[in-house]
C-alpha cells in the first residue's frame, strides 16, 4: 500500500488502509500487550542497570474513539490505576536524577521507573497532578514554549482542532505560566523544553535547531528558574524516521541541556548517550499488568509494532 499522509498525530501502519486505522492501530497494541504479559514469566529477572521512561500526552476524560485520528489519550481512571501498580513493584525516579541512579550501586532491587508528559496540556495539571501527589510519584513534563497558555487548540494537534466543541477545553489547550508554576511548586515536577515551535528536526537548517532549543531554554529559564530548563523532549522524537538527525542532537548539548529524550522503544541504559534516551509509550489500552510487563523490559512484542510505524508523527 502506498504512503498516506493525513493531518494530526500520525502514525501510518504498513499495509493498513485508513477505514478503521485507528482501530486496528489500538487492536495491535492490545494484542503486542498480552504477548508481553504472556512472555514475562519467562522474561527472567529485571534489568538492574536500566530504567523504563514512560510518555504520556493527553490524561483526559474524553469519552469516546475518533477513529480517524489518535487522541494519544489516556483515561485519568485508568492513569490512576497504572500509577497505583506501579507504585506496587516499582520505584518512581525523577528524570533528572535518573543518570546517578542508573551508575548507583549497589543493583536497585526494584524496576526503575521515570514518567514524562509531552505537549503540556492542561490536563496535566487538572488531572495527573492530583495523582502524582497521591502516590508521591515524581515526573517530568515537557513543553513547546511558544505556546504557553494558548487558549486553542495547538497547531500540530488535528485530534483537538478537529473535536474542541465535543470536549472541555482542558482536554487541548496548553498549560499557563500559573499552571506551570503550581506543578514546580509542588515539588514533584520537573519542567523541561519540547522546543519552542514544535518543528520537524529533520526539516529544519542548524541556524533554525539552534534556535528551536536555545529560545525555550532561556525562557524557561527566565520564567521558572534554571532547574527547569535542563532536559528536552525533541519533537516527534524517533531517530530511525529522521525526526532527530545529529545536529539536533549537538544543538541540544551545545545549548547546555542536561539530557534529551526521544521516542525511540527501549530502556535507558547507564552507559547509553544522555541526549538520546529512548522511552516506552504507555497507551489507552494498557491494564496494569501490560504496564508492568513494559516496566521489567518485557519489549518484545513492542518492537514488532513499532517497527510498523512508516511514516509521520505529529507528537
Amino acid at each position: 500500500m502506498a504512503q498516506t499522509e493525513t493531518p494530526g498525530h500520525i502514525v501510518e501502519w504498513t499495509g493498513v488502509a485508513m477505514i478503521g486505522r485507528i482501530t486496528i492501530k489500538r487492536a495491535l497494541k492490545r494484542t503486542a500487550g498480552w504477548a508481553a504479559v504472556l512472555a514475562a514469566p519467562f522474561a527472567g529477572p529485571p534489568a538492574r542497570s536500566r530504567a523504563c521512561i514512560f510518555v504520556y500526552h493527553r490524561v483526559a476524560a474524553v469519552g469516546f474513539v475518533d477513529g480517524r485520528v489518535d487522541d494519544w489519550n489516556v483515561p485519568p481512571a485508568l492513569f490512576e490505576r497504572q500509577i497505583a501498580s506501579l507504585a506496587r513493584f516499582a520505584e518512581f525516579v525523577a528524570l533528572s536524577d535518573l543518570p546517578h541512579k542508573l551508575k548507583g550501586y549497589p543493583p536497585h532491587p526494584k524496576p526503575l521507573v521515570c514518567l514524562t508528559f509531552d505537549d503540556g496540556y492542561a490536563n496535566f495539571h487538572s488531572r495527573v497532578l492530583p495523582i502524582l501527589k497521591r502516590y508521591q510519584a515524581p515526573a517530568s513534563v515537557f513543553v513547546v514554549t511558544d505556546l504557553i497558555g494558548q487558549q486553542d487548540p495547538i497547531p500540530f494537534d488535528s485530534w483537538s482542532r478537529r473535536h474542541r466543541n465535543r470536549v472541555g477545553p482542558e482536554a487541548w489547550r496548553s498549560m499557563d505560566w500559573p499552571e506551570l508554576e503550581a506543578c514546580v511548586g509542588s515539588g514533584l515536577v520537573t519542567v523541561g523544553a519540547h522546543s519552542h515551535r514544535h518543528l520537524k528536526g529533520g526539516e529544519c537548517t542548524q541556524a533554525q535547531l539552534a534556535e528551536e532549543v536555545g529560545a525555550s531554554r532561556e525562557i524557561l529559564a527566565r520564567r521558572l528558574g534554571e532547574a527547569q530548563s535542563r532536559a528536552y523532549a525533541y519533537p516527534y522524537g524517533s531517530t530511525r524516521l529522521g525526526y532527530v538527525p545529529p545536529g539536533y542532537v549537538h544543538a541540544v548539548r551545545a545549548a547546555g541541556y542536561q539530557l534529551a529524550v526521544t521516542t525511540d522503544l527501549g530502556l535507558a541504559d547507564g552507559d547509553g548517550d544522555p541526549y538520546l534516551l529512548p522511552r516506552v509509550e504507555a497507551h489507552a489500552v494498557d491494564g496494569p499488568c501490560v504496564l508492568a510487563a513494559k516496566a521489567r523490559g518485557v519489549l518484545g512484542p513492542f518492537y514488532v509494532t513499532d517497527r510498523l510505524r512508516t511514516a509521520k508523527r505529529a507528537v
